[in-house]
């Protein structure tokens, strides 16, 4: 019996990377770590780049917060740049690289969670209770200092 096969409905204003390849830079080269020849002739690493401002593809406001999340993997240029070594195999990996950019895009689009007013009226106590801490801290190293003080007469 074949497995059931899951729709699933594209977000509006996303059509996809691996809806138009063109879009993306998609480039090989030979793998890290330990595997002996495999690793040293074959080029098996994939890296997925595109240019992130001028990705139409994605919706602005998920573009803005997807370059504030992920700034790391942003060059100088301005592209979004993303690989994968974890398989031996060149098309897992690159498979893994499309993933990892659905999942960028999915975890981007979900809006920010307002916190509610127990949670809010607790982070509150929290950082007036860390801060009174911190104070007593400083009284404590304060003091310590003074009294290492030798009074010259």
């Amino acid at each position: 019996m074949a497995p059931a096969m899951q729709s699933r409905k594209p977000e509006p204003g996303l059509s996809g990377p691996d809806s138009s390849p063109d879009r993306l830079t998609i480039s090989y080269c030979r793998s890290s770590g330990p595997g002996g020849q495999n690793v040293n002739k074959v080029n098996s690493k994939a890296e997925v780049r595109f240019h992130l401002a001028s990705a139409e593809w994605i919706a602005e406001p998920v573009r803005r917060k997807m370059a504030v999340t992920h700034k790391n993997k942003i060059n100088r240029a301005g592209e979004l740049i993303l690989t994968s070594e974890c398989s031996r195999y060149q098309f897992r990996n690159l498979a893994d690289c499309l993933q990892k950019i659905r999942d960028m895009i999915t975890e981007a689009s979900q809006p920010a969670k307002e916190p509610s007013r127990e949670d809010a009226v607790l982070q509150k106590i929290r950082v007036e209770n860390m801060n009174r801490e911190r104070l007593r801290k400083k009284r404590i190293n304060s003091a310590i200092k003074t009294s290492r003080r030798v009074d010259v007469d």
